[in-house]
């Protein structure tokens, strides 16, 4: 195919200087994740902030008290813990790489 419009599209084009555009956009970008994820936390305090009138905070005290010991030695307990660790350890790995 020698078409002449192979011939242009094969050339390189120049450079095109952005004068710091890349840098401002990705400033915005990062700026603005940021108050999404600072939104989506606020919204979820304030929806959550109502329940602690409602939660019945001396029985859960009380109730946590009494099982402490029990869940303190209980063996399907610290297995779920340890692969909880391990997972969120592994998940780490990962996200470095």
């Amino acid at each position: 195919m020698n078409d002449p419009l192979d011939a242009l599209l094969a050339q390189r084009l120049e450079d095109v200087a952005d004068n710091g555009f890349s840098a401002r956009i990705t400033t915005q970008l990062a700026s603005r994740q940021r108050r999404d994820a600072t939104v989506t936390w606020i919204v979820v305090a304030l929806a959550a902030l109502p329940l602690l009138w409602l939660l019945p905070v001396p029985s859960i005290s009380e109730t946590a008290a009494r099982l402490a010991p029990a869940l303190a030695g209980a063996a399907p307990l610290a297995l779920a813990c340890g692969l909880l660790l391990l997972t969120l350890s592994f998940e780490n790995l990962l996200r470095e790489r």
